[in-house]
């Protein structure tokens, strides 16, 4: 068994549709949903439910506005944000906003999610969801099971992460920007 709790089966030749080779799901209908979430050492913004597609402008006006940029204030003046190169966090509106707001950003090499704690953090959701709640049946489940997860986790874990940045950065310092480990 792998750790997210899928299952692998070895079959031989003519096994495929074996009913000791197959695994039924249960679908709720397809879809998918987007949320944004952040944190720090100490606190966690609200997890954000993103309906359509995320632009820059909208980003600026949904998250960045509304719950980063108080949630960097209440951390104080040495705050710095880490985001990823996610289309909509480089948008020209994003960079000049940041800049009139005065918000520090963390520089950001291209195709790094493994420098990125907030990519654990969603594996940990993601397990957390599996280990706690029944298969959602529409996306409105899938939304509630998130938000209480995500209330709900360990801050020790999400200090553990932000704590761990300086040796992200030194080991793809190291590895010449190769995978970490993380």
């Amino acid at each position: 068994m792998h750790p997210d709790k899928r299952l692998s089966v070895w079959r031989r030749e003519g096994e495929r549709f074996n009913q000791d080779c197959v695994q039924e799901v249960l679908a709720y209908g397809g879809g998918s949903l987007m949320v944004w979430g952040g944190f720090s050492a100490n606190h966690k913004t609200p997890l954000y439910h993103i309906q359509g597609n995320l632009t820059g402008a909208r980003y600026r006006d949904e998250i960045l506005g509304p719950i980063v940029i108080p949630f960097l204030q209440q951390l104080g003046p040495q705050a710095t944000l880490q985001d990823d190169n996610a289309t909509p966090h480089r948008a020209r509106v994003v960079g000049a906003f940041l800049q009139q707001q005065g918000v520090h950003r963390m520089e950001w090499p291209a195709c790094s999610p493994d420098l990125n704690p907030i990519e654990n953090v969603w594996d940990h959701l993601d397990r957390q969801l599996r280990d706690n709640h029944p298969p959602p049946n529409t996306l409105q489940d899938l939304l509630a099971y998130l938000q209480h997860e995500w209330q709900n986790l360990d801050q020790q874990l999400l200090r553990r992460h932000v704590q761990s940045m300086r040796r992200r950065c030194n080991e793809c310092l190291a590895r010449r920007g190769a995978h970490t480990h993380y």
